[in-house]
């Protein structure tokens, strides 16, 4: 279940910046909104193999916290609700704020659902097992700039899962994760939520440690790096990315990384998890009308560390396309939906930003 929080979380960064899986930065004056507040009722859809249909709603606002800053770009709030036809559902609110001449970034957010959801089990099953998560959390997250393009942050996060496994048995596991997070980014973009051209760097290390109260310690570490390509004197654009996760000691289930969303598209049957996972891949973004565009995107990625060791290093290749219609056309904000295919595994995703 951690995959889908970690995607709703994509979701809050997608409609700030990227809405990529970090807490982005950069910013110009040409990524501010000329109103004082811009609203925007987005719906949300989505389908996979496991959760079926989702649909849902997904209102926000964008707005300037100061009118005399010029610099720094408009900070977004809003909230998502969704239910799914396996009867999951979840709902969040959130909010990114710039401000200082985009010296500071807070991001809070706070969210409760419960989605009923499967994982892999190797032999004698070689099967999947259904299994229920509820899940409750907070988290706050502050960045400074302290140099030309690099940000330094902290980051707050509370979390508690009840998992329950449809195996026959009593099989209730609880869990409560009390996260430190330290953030290192790199920004060298020409646009916060729409680079044409540079690059954008990340390192995010989360700290389980025993003193917050937490029962399993353990470090839980993501570097990833986009660079972009400028084509048709930037009206088109080449995005490549990078990604490797890992643990460090043993990470709990919900803790766990699992191949799909935004790495690598094709991937919603949960069945490739584990203690690290490392992903290449590619995506050209073809913006044949001023207000629409169609993305090609195509990666591979493996795991570690599996729960199933016959998993480790199998290469998992995905490989999609994809529809954007700009809803903010002054800051280039896409909506859409992607539809990939993975190895005997394929999905459709609603889409808020880009994929990465």
């Amino acid at each position: 279940m951690n995959k889908y929080l970690s995607f709703l979380l994509l979701i809050i960064i997608s409609s700030t910046s990227l809405f990529s899986q970090s807490f982005d930065t950069g910013g110009s004056a040409g990524e501010r909104s000329d109103k004082k507040f811009q609203f925007m009722p987005i719906p949300y859809i989505n389908y996979d193999r496991t959760l079926g249909l989702s649909m849902g709603a997904l209102p926000m606002g964008m707005y300037n916290l100061s009118e005399k800053d010029t610099i720094s770009p408009s900070s977004v709030s809003g909230v998502l609700g969704m239910y799914t036809t396996n009867e999951s559902w979840f709902t969040l609110g959130f909010s990114k704020f710039y401000f200082n001449e985009d010296k500071y970034r807070v991001t809070v957010a706070a969210g409760t659902g419960n989605f009923n959801y499967q994982t892999f089990v190797g032999m004698p099953i070689n099967g999947f097992i259904k299994y229920k998560t509820g899940v409750n959390f907070i988290i706050g997250e502050i960045q400074r700039k302290v140099i030309n393009h690099l940000y330094l942050g902290v980051n707050y996060m509370y979390t508690d899962f009840e998992n329950k496994f449809d195996s026959g048995s009593d099989t209730t596991f609880v869990a409560q994760l009390n996260t430190l997070g330290f953030v290192v980014s790199y920004d060298h973009r020409d646009d916060v939520y729409y680079p044409t051209k540079g690059q954008i760097g990340n390192v995010n290390i989360d700290f389980n440690p025993k003193f917050l109260g937490n029962e399993q310690t353990n470090t839980k570490i993501t570097l990833d790096f986009n660079k972009f390509f400028p084509f048709k004197e930037g009206r088109d654009v080449l995005a490549t990315r990078a990604y490797i996760g890992f643990g460090v000691g043993d990470l709990t289930f919900n803790q766990q990384f699992i191949v799909g969303e935004s790495d690598i598209r094709g991937y919603t049957q949960a069945k490739y998890r584990g203690n690290a996972m490392y992903n290449l891949q590619a995506e050209y973004r073809w913006n044949f009308h001023k207000k629409m565009a169609i993305n090609f995107f195509g990666g591979l990625a493996t795991v570690s560390g599996a729960n199933e060791s016959s998993q480790n290093g199998i290469l998992l290749p995905g490989a999609g396309v994809g529809y954007r219609y700009n809803v903010f056309p002054k800051n280039h904000m896409n909506v859409g939906l992607d539809a990939a295919v993975g190895r005997d595994d394929w999905g459709i995703y609603f889409r808020i930003g880009e994929a990465f």
